[in-house]
């Protein structure tokens, strides 16, 4: 079993080794005014650390200040406490300048995202790890839930917190285009070099 969370986390413990930071603190916190990616719904919360900050959406934010080590070694089974420690990966990335992708676009941008997405997986057999939102409004290609018959799995981020999801990847990384979408899974997919889809996202909130 392969618990992309979890060894993502292992990943983030390896790149701070030695460095000092792992025991620094994290700001866990809730936007309400914060734009959310279109392929994504809930709440989005943030982390801030070392003077940059980064989200992830969720129906189970979490407001708390915490340090990075707390994901050290924790069991990581909650959505809660999964979707924190991805908030926490995609804010260190973007600290150590890893992963440009930290907030979602602006409100302007989300129509011609949906144009690019739709053009780029048209006419294709999707399989959506994690709720498909507007993916359902989409004409130009398919929705399925019969994994096997799917040319293309898309996970956004309650995808990517999902108990299961690097399973799925791992079975299915030599068949089957994988993306992942929006800026929630940036982190994620960078660590584990996952083809991303964010092409409006930004690395800060100016």
């Amino acid at each position: 079993m392969m618990d992309i969370i979890v060894e993502s986390v292992k990943q983030i413990e390896g790149h701070l080794e030695h460095s000092g930071c792992a025991d620094a603190g994290v700001v866990l916190d809730v936007d309400p005014c914060g734009v959310i990616c279109q392929f994504e719904s809930g709440a989005s919360m943030s982390a801030t650390f070392g003077g940059r900050s980064a989200e992830f959406t969720t129906f189970d934010p979490i407001r708390a200040p915490t340090k990075i080590s707390f994901m050290f070694g924790a069991s990581l089974d909650t959505p809660p406490v999964r979707g924190a420690a991805c908030a926490i990966i995609n804010v260190i990335l973007g600290f150590l300048c890893i992963s440009r992708v930290l907030h979602a676009c602006q409100k302007s941008c989300h129509t011609p995202c949906w144009d690019q997405i739709s053009q780029e997986i048209g006419g294709k057999r999707i399989f959506c790890i994690g709720s498909p939102g507007k993916m359902e409004q989409g004409h130009s290609f398919y929705l399925t839930n019969d994994l096997p018959e799917a040319e293309i799995i898309l996970i956004n981020g309650e995808g990517i917190i999902a108990m299961g999801t690097g399973d799925i990847i791992e079975e299915n990384k030599k068949t089957k285009r994988i993306i992942c979408i929006g800026p929630s899974t940036a982190g994620i997919a960078r660590l584990h070099e996952i083809e991303h889809w964010c092409p409006y996202g930004r690395s800060s909130l100016d």
